[in-house]
């Protein structure tokens, strides 16, 4: 599995206010062009925040959800310079939202997704990012 994100995948957020907005912006986004249920798509994710934040120290959050259907990975990212404060008092500078296949095969796939992605967003990085100004720049950055 591999996953690259082009700059139309990207996102710099300064307009939103709430975790939930950026939940909800970027599934509109993932779903685009796509035969996936956007509200589907919303609940599924929702659903899974609600078992566990995935809402990391680092100003990371990586909302997810495995869907039935799904035959490969879908991801958007979202760089928010002034922050979005999740539930729990985190501040979220990263949004990381991706898509998976439900099937047992991709489960080992969607792990190593997590914890790359954990690695790779620390909090340097993340403040790297925030200083960027385009979606083209925070795409060449991205080791993946």
């Amino acid at each position: 599995m591999e996953i690259k994100l082009n700059p139309q995948q990207i996102f710099l957020i300064n307009n939103l206010t709430t975790k939930q907005e950026l939940v909800q912006y970027l599934v509109s986004n993932i779903c685009k062009d796509t035969a996936l249920n956007q509200e589907e798509v919303f609940k599924a994710i929702i659903k899974r925040e609600q078992g566990i934040s995935t809402t990391l120290e680092s100003g990371l959050s990586i909302p997810h959800a495995r869907l039935e259907g799904l035959t490969s990975f879908r991801a958007v990212l979202a760089v928010i310079p002034q922050g979005v404060q999740d539930n729990y008092g985190k501040n979220i500078k990263v949004m990381f939202l991706f898509l998976s296949p439900s099937g047992e095969q991709y489960f080992p796939e969607h792990l190593k997704l997590l914890a790359k992605l954990a690695e790779t967003f620390t909090p340097a990085f993340i403040e790297e990012l925030c200083n960027l100004k385009s979606t083209e720049e925070i795409a060449a950055k991205l080791p993946f």
